[in-house]
Parts: structure tokens; sequence; C-alpha cells
């Protein structure tokens, strides 16, 4: 994290708490010729479009008015998506019982895309229970390139 998304953090994570909303991803980058800080937020039953407008709303007044950021930039506030993408031992957490797809930066026994349910995550190797069939692969942390939810149209 750098220095301006660390105090965008601790600045907002009350307010995050006292809602109800976790904070699932910070970024400050440059886009373009603009800088923009995103927020990514969730909360149990997912979070709606009109409460992350009052979030980016409220965020934005909160830095304004502690002046973090000295420079023009964009707030960006939005949802993660049917296709959430998973990054930290938290998230695979999060997904456990639930779909996934990981694509590796090499083989993880002769695969480099694994798609199968989570069933833990211990923070150095995640464990998926291979769709279509009774076995269970060990992926390790620091050979996932992208991990993202799966969206399964015929599950109910």
């Amino acid at each position: 994290m750098c220095a301006i998304t660390e105090k965008v953090n601790k600045l907002i994570c009350n307010l995050l708490q006292d809602k109800g909303i976790e904070l699932v991803d910070i970024s400050y980058k440059r886009r373009g010729p603009d800088m923009v800080l995103s927020l990514v937020l969730d909360k149990k039953g997912g979070i709606t479009i009109d409460e992350c407008g009052c979030v980016n709303e409220q965020v934005g007044e909160l830095i304004d008015k502690e002046n973090i950021i000295n420079e023009r930039y964009l707030l960006e506030v939005a949802s993660p998506g049917l296709d959430r993408a998973l990054k930290t031992k938290k998230d695979f957490e999060w997904a456990t019982g639930k779909l996934i797809r990981i694509n590796t930066y090499g083989p993880v026994e002769d695969k480099r895309e694994h798609i199968g349910k989570v069933i833990s995550c211990d923070g150095s190797a995640v464990i998926i229970e291979l769709t279509g069939r009774a076995a269970q692969r060990c992926v390790p942390m620091d050979k996932i390139s992208k991990a993202r939810l799966e969206i399964n149209f015929k599950e109910k």
C-alpha cells in the first residue's frame, strides 16, 4: 500500500465499520492524465449502488477535510461485482464453499487454470475441490497470477 492508500484506509475504517461495509480493495494509480483513488466495497448480502454513492460522498468529504491528497484526483467507489477478484488470505477465506477460477504463473499439477470450490486457505496455499471430480488441488499463493469468483448460472 502506498502512503495515500494507508492514510485513506485509516481515515475511513470507522465510517465503513459503522455501516457494516468491508473494504475489499483500495488503490491510488494514474489512469491516463488523472490520478484515481479506487475503493472496492462489499457487505454481507451485497452492496447497492446507492450505498456506494453515499460512501463516495462521505469519503470525498473526509479526504478533503483532512487534506490527505494534495493533487487533483478522481474518487471511484464500486462493488466487487459477480466475478470478484480474490487476492488475499482473507478473500479466499470469504470464498470458502464458492466456485472460483485460479490462473497460475506456471503449471501446478500440469495445469495453469484451476476451477473448483474453495475448501480452505492457510495463507500459503489455497485448497480447492476440482469441478466435476472428487479430487482436491493445493495451489500455492505465490503461484497465483489471478483468481476470481466463477459465475455459474446453472447452480441454484
